[in-house]
Parts: C-alpha cells; structure tokens; sequence
C-alpha cells in the first residue's frame, strides 16, 4: 500500500521539536517498519533539528494562510489550489489512500480522495476552530466551520485522540460510527531504562511547552512549598523545552542546584534526559472537557518515571486511576506539594509506579499498534470502493 501523508497544517513542521511534530514523525515511522510505502505532504518538510529515521518522501506544499485572504474569494482560491496540488501529487505517486492530520482551512485530502476515488482516513488531535477562537485568533470563521464540516462527512474513518474529543465531534454532528478512539503512543525502542539514583535525592522534571495551561505556575510553587517540607530528602527539578511561561523560571529565589533549565532539547536528547529523572510531572490546569492526549505522559511512562498528572481526562485512565501514577487535583498546589514529599520519602513506592506505568504503555500504547490500526481502516475503506 502507498499512503500520502497529508500535514497541511503550517504550525506542524515534520522536521520540528513540537510534540505535534513528534507525533507525525513516530506514526509515519512505524507505517514504514510495516513495508508502506509513505510520502509526507506538508508546508514545513524542511530540516528544523529533527530527523525522520525512515525512508519517506517529503513533499513542500503550498500553505494556507487565511490572515494573507482579506476576502472569502481569495481564500478559497487558495484552498482549491492547494487541493490541485494535493490531488496531483497523490496521482504521481499513484497512492492507494490518504491519511490526513487535520488542518483548519485546507480540504486538499478530503478533494484528492474524491477526484482519485481511493480512501480517506483523517486524524483529529484537537478543537482547532474553538483552539483558535480561544487562544489566538480566527479569521473567517464560517468558511473555517464550512470546511471543517465537509472534511468530518467526507472521511470514511475519524481517529479522535481521546474519549473526550470523541464526544465532542459527536455532538457537533459527525457520525459516532464512523470515529474511533485512537491516543498518542510510544516506540518502544527509543526508551532505555530508567536510570536507578540512589540516595536521598528526587529528581522531578518537567518536559514539554511552556504553555500557561500547562501549569508552570503551580509546579513552581508547589516545588518551592515542598523544598521547606522535605526534611532529611533533597529535591531537584528540571525542565526541559521553551515557550511563553519560561519568564516564571528567572529570578527564582532557590537552593543552588535546586533548579536545572535545559531549554529546548531534540526528541532524542529529551528521552535521554528523562532516564536521569525519578518523577515526570504534568500538571495541568483545570481545562473544560480535558481533550488532550499528552505525549508527556506517555513518555515519561515509557522511561519507567513515577509520573504526577492532573486528575482529568485521559490522564487519568493513563495513570490507571492512580495505580501507576499519583492524580492530583488540577491546579492544586499543596496536593502537588505533598505528593512531592511523600514520594521522596518512599523510593520503594517510586520505583514500583514507574515500573506499572511502563509496562503498561509498552503493551497497549504503541505507535506499531496505531499503525495497524491507521492500516486496518485504510484497508476496509479501499474494500469499500472496490465494492462500489
């Protein structure tokens, strides 16, 4: 089977350190290991620290842009045309089926399926439009809802990355048969062991964007409570990766050694960096119908981390209901404290955590495991056309 791969999105460079990128990347790879053939049509292919670590042809399409479009017109002159391209493209590589991440203002999957008449599969990661509306901004916004409603129905297969995301494209009119709960994964094979410290220090980190909802303000605060909590025990913290709460990390009035920054680091360095730690930590704020799939967690599972997660959604299915990992209330910053304390006085229970926690992403959340489910739904929508 040949797979076109289309990211039209241009926030997501395949080559890039977003965990958006990481996901793109480790699906495609693990497409590959199975003998797809896959090529990757995106806006952002070129080189931005990252490698591809499989034999994929990556192919620069023309972004959409809407802030470029003062008219409905010229926006969707630029939608058609990038389509045009999409579908010549999946023509000369003579593809069996597109997969798509979605996109906000691009149809270009959902057009070349059509015209080629081969099977559409798109993946759902997130809310984009009410991401948007929310958190930046969204210009054009009934031809965004337009579009977006003609690339749900046209899909034969719709992977939601949670229950959640599930429930919420249900109820804005997307068929429930037609979509299926598909989260974020690991590659077993890019995770070591986790590096056993001895002695009475806890090493506590942090991976990812440093976004506010990703709670940086309550981790620091409750790093600095349990740092005059936890008597006889040393407590370290280290973040890893950038954004717009890095600020919160200047000037902080700490133990030296206490904090480590290690500013953005390549996938690769990152998974390194974690074997080093005992606690993976994500704390999430309070967030209306918790819809994310959190790489984080996933990933720090897989090293064999103790992981601290905000008591919502996915994560706390992940976390078994707090058999491997301590849930936290969100935004809670003397429970993320205590928990802190008490998990450096008990290595034992640290340990024992972290070792539930990955076997339990090693056997059930793998990226090889979404792949042939990504395949099985390609397979039955090309059944279909060939019934047809």
């Amino acid at each position: 089977m040949k797979i076109l791969y289309l990211s039209a999105d241009p926030g997501v460079p395949v080559l890039g350190h977003k965990g958006a990128s990481v996901h793109v990347r480790q699906l495609v790879e693990a497409l590959a290991a199975t003998g797809t053939e896959v090529a990757i049509a995106s806006p952002r292919v070129l080189f931005e620290g990252e490698r591809l670590d499989a034999d994929v042809e990556l192919v620069e399409i023309d972004p959409v842009l809407p802030r470029d479009h003062a008219t409905v017109a010229a926006l969707r002159d630029a939608v058609r045309a990038q389509a045009v391209d999409v579908t010549k493209l999946a023509a000369r590589i003579r593809a069996d089926a597109i997969y798509e991440r979605f996109s906000l203002f691009s149809d270009a999957g959902k057009s070349a399926a059509g015209t080629l008449e081969i099977p559409f599969v798109l993946e759902v990661n997130a809310p984009l439009r009410d991401e948007a509306r929310f958190f930046r901004t969204l210009p054009h916004p009934d031809e965004a809802a337009a579009i977006e409603s003609a690339v749900f129905a046209a899909a034969d297969r719709i992977f939601a990355v949670s229950v959640e995301l599930t429930d919420a494209l249900v109820e804005g009119g997307v068929e429930a048969a037609k979509v299926e709960v598909l989260p974020n994964a690991i590659d077993p094979l890019k995770f070591a062991l986790r590096h056993e410290v001895g002695g009475t220090q806890l090493t506590i980190g942090f991976c990812g964007s440093l976004k506010p909802w990703h709670g940086i303000d309550v981790l620091l605060d409750a790093f600095r409570n349990a740092l005059a909590e936890a008597g006889d025990r040393t407590l370290r913290l280290e973040v890893v990766g950038s954004g717009p709460c890095e600020r919160l990390l200047d000037g902080l009035d700490l133990p030296d050694g206490a904090l480590f920054r290690h500013g953005q680091l390549t996938h690769s360095a990152a998974l390194r960096t974690m074997a080093r730690w005992d606690v993976g930590v994500a704390p999430y704020l309070p967030v209306p119908r918790f819809y994310f799939s959190p790489l984080k967690v996933f990933e720090y599972m897989a090293t064999g981390l103790c992981v601290i997660g905000s008591d919502l959604g996915q994560i706390r299915a992940l976390l078994g209901n707090g058999d491997r990992g301590v849930l936290v209330p969100a935004g809670d910053v003397a429970a993320l404290a205590d928990a802190f304390v008490a998990l450096a006085h008990d290595p034992a229970r640290t340990g024992a955590i972290g070792a539930r926690g990955r076997a339990h992403v090693r056997s059930s959340h793998t990226w090889a495991g979404n792949a042939e489910r990504v395949l099985q739904a390609l397979r039955q929508g090309k059944a279909a056309e060939l019934v047809a």
